[in-house]
């Protein structure tokens, strides 16, 4: 019986510590990470921002137009946690060009994309898998006219929904200040 238990202890682990897909890649937070990105102003169009606080370690994910607040710490802790991505709202459609392309995971998959190989196309931009099977599994759901379904767990272009690097968000800042010193 000992030995049974032992054998599914260590069963699990292997199985646990591989992913699902028979790659070995880096953490998709760690690939798709926007650190350094704040809420500058908040466009009209709806999309969620994914945030990881640093405190616990996790994710938490809240409407993008939202100064950002994380639950695990409580809003008076508004400098804990960075933006992960900003992914589709539900039900909200986006121009090629909001999402943030070459996209590094894959949306079948949600693997980290090791190479430039295998994609497939969405209004003649290359959206990147990781593996041949992903591309038969998208390109069916293109066959059958839902690319929205993958297409809804690619990242977006933080720019285009008001986002700023941090540092960029100071310089303009400080731009409005200087500029509003001026007479005209």
């Amino acid at each position: 019986m000992k030995i049974a238990i032992v054998f599914f202890a260590l069963l699990s682990q292997v199985f646990a510590s591989s992913s699902h897909h028979g790659h070995d890649h880096a953490r998709s937070e760690e690939v798709t990470s926007y650190k350094g990105y704040v809420l500058q102003k908040a466009v009209e169009k709806e999309a969620t921002a994914v945030y990881r606080c640093t405190c616990e370690d996790r994710d938490w994910k809240q409407d993008a137009s939202k100064t950002k607040a994380c639950p695990y710490c409580g809003p008076a802790m508004a400098q804990c946690g960075y933006l992960v991505k900003v992914v589709p709202a539900r039900k909200t459609e986006y121009k090629m060009e909001d999402y943030d392309l070459p996209n590094k995971i894959c949306p079948v998959s949600g693997e980290a994309i090791e190479n430039h190989k295998n994609y497939v196309e969405v209004e003649g931009k290359k959206v990147y898998v990781c593996c041949k099977n992903c591309v038969k599994k998208f390109q069916k759901a293109i066959g059958k006219g839902k690319a929205d379904r993958y297409m809804r767990k690619l990242p977006l272009k933080p720019e285009k929904f008001g986002f700023t690097k941090a540092e960029k968000a100071k310089k303009m800042k400080k731009e409005e200040h200087d500029h509003g010193d001026h007479d005209h």
